[in-house]
């Protein structure tokens, strides 16, 4: 409420909204915390040169009917909320890559967080992060963006529903969706609902909600990937950055109601005369034990109103939002998947299984495979493995992205390889071969030094700090930060930045980091 007005629609604008909550900021660091929203007012907490709001309700929660349907807005607030705890994870198994972490029950769970530097600049840009973790596990606070925010940015972290909650395809569900053939989508319409939230709402923390910067890695990635591909996203953001989103796969609804159908099964209600009502009288424990047992796919979906089109084929295409995007990858992407599936949960690879492996994978392009990784494999298994593993997935995939999407869009493309990368803690059984720079291995880089123990070290600042400055220049008026020294992908010779230890950078050829890559091999030539 400003001067006894509620700040809503209907009553001050958000302009005014803005200017009397930037005054709040300004004049009295008491109520520093406070935001007077369209949604209603907002009490934060203030530290570290932060006011942080935690645990903001961007949708109403998935429970009962709303289980497994598309986010309703979340209804305004009509007492002041206190914002101070970052409130629910989505419902989700306990994992080892999340020490301390707990399983989750929780479907009341549609949340954000932001980070606002404490300053009296006005019409800040906006970064709003996916997380990462398969699609099954992770929440907002598995990153901790500070560092991003005080250099100058609104940073917001969001939850979205997790495994069988947020993918669930089936022919009920389809015909329930707004245009009779859409389900399986669920966690990446969260996301779609809260960039409405934070186009909405945004000002009055004192951002710009026409200078929206979409981010995610990995699971989080592929989140982006759907908006960007998405129509009911368009105009919600300016820029996006897809980090370890391999080629951003996603199936068919058709394929996914097949899931689906397993799910079902699984948790008892096959035989049902109304499976939804038996569906949603599930209490979460059994969804997460169905969801194992019946080992669904959980990827993104299209075909229907919300992603009409395979992702890929819609960059392929041009039918997507086109923005300015940074797409990259780490220089040993899977490598540490190798690692977890076998030395940490069970045991190294031996020559025998790494053998078997690459035959079923490669087919007649085996021995040539065992060719191009064969050399230690006499010695180190699993680093052949890994290495083939990487470049098969992740590394090869992204490349075929980046030369759909240069067609179309502005683009400048990385690889994160910094061999001092700290390796998150859950790494702690010996591994048998040499991780190298995995997945994951720049989120602390680029979101939240916090999230390894220690933090950065100095020399590793220096590229925190140079990433951060390009992702934070995505949709700078003033145009890219340094964009000599990180040319765009486009041309006949497009170029990717190299991001090496100690900030030190190499420019290369896509053309020569492909056939460094082996990606002929794989099929889905590019440039």
């Amino acid at each position: 409420m400003i001067n006894g007005k509620p700040c809503g629609r209907r009553h001050l604008s958000v302009v005014a909204c803005v200017s009397a909550a930037r005054l709040i900021f300004l004049s009295s660091s008491a109520m520093a915390q406070t935001v007077y929203a369209p949604v209603g007012q907002i009490i934060g907490t203030q530290s570290d040169g932060l006011a942080l709001f935690q645990g903001i309700p961007y949708a109403a929660p998935p429970v009962g009917d709303l289980r497994w349907a598309a986010p309703r807005p979340a209804e305004p607030f009509k007492q002041p909320f206190t914002a101070d705890r970052p409130g629910n994870e989505c419902m989700q198994k306990a994992i080892y890559w999340r020490p301390g972490k707990a399983a989750s029950w929780n479907e009341d769970c549609l949340s954000l967080n932001i980070y606002v530097p404490s300053s009296d600049r006005k019409s800040l840009p906006v970064m709003v992060g996916f997380h990462g973790g398969g699609s099954v596990n992770g929440a907002k606070t598995d990153w901790d963006p500070k560092e991003l925010a005080k250099e100058g940015n609104i940073v917001v972290t969001i939850n979205y529903r997790l495994g069988a909650a947020g993918f669930l395809a089936l022919p009920e569900l389809n015909k329930e969706s707004k245009d009779g053939k859409s389900s399986g989508n669920y966690g990446d319409l969260d996301k779609i609902q809260a960039l409405r939230w934070v186009h909405e709402n945004i000002a009055a923390f004192g951002g710009d909600p026409g200078r929206v910067t979409i981010a995610g890695q990995s699971a989080g990635a592929r989140g982006v990937c759907f908006a960007v591909a998405s129509p009911e996203a368009k105009g919600l953001f300016q820029g996006a950055i897809i980090e370890s989103g391999r080629d951003c796969p996603s199936i068919s609804n058709e394929e996914a109601v097949k899931s689906g159908e397993k799910f079902v099964e699984a948790i008892g209600c096959s035989a049902s005369t109304d499976r939804l009502t038996c569906l949603r009288a599930k209490s979460p424990a059994e969804i997460l034990d169905a969801q194992t047992k019946s080992k669904m796919t959980i990827s993104t979906v299209y075909g229907g109103y919300a992603q009409p089109l395979e992702t890929l084929k819609a960059f392929e295409t041009g039918e997507f939002n086109h923005v300015p995007m940074i797409v990259g990858n780490t220089r040993d992407e899977t490598r540490v998947f190798v690692y977890e599936a076998n030395d940490l949960l069970d045991q190294p690879v031996d020559k025998a299984q790494y053998e078997t492996e690459v035959r079923s994978r490669m087919g007649n392009k085996a021995d040539a495979a065992f060719k191009i990784y064969g050399d230690g494999a006499d010695t180190n298994p699993g680093l052949a493995l890994g290495q083939l593993d990487a470049e098969q997935k992740y590394i090869c995939p992204t490349g075929i992205a980046v030369a759909a999407l240069a067609k179309w869009t502005p683009l400048h493309v990385y690889e994160f390889a910094d061999v001092s990368a700290p390796i998150r803690p859950y790494a702690n059984v010996p591994s048998s071969f040499d991780l190298g720079v995995p997945h994951s291995a720049e989120l602390p880089y680029a979101w939240g030094e916090d999230t390894v123990a220690g933090g950065l070290t100095a020399s590793q600042e220096k590229l925190a700090s140079l990433m951060r400055g390009y992702w934070s220049s995505l949709t700078a008026p003033t145009g890219f930060a340094n964009a000599g020294d990180w040319p765009a992908f486009e041309g006949q010779e497009p170029r990717r930045i190299i991001f090496k230890a100690g900030g030190v950078t190499e420019v290369v050829a896509e053309r020569d980091y492909r056939a460094s890559r082996h990606c002929d091999l794989f099929g889905g030539k590019t440039n």
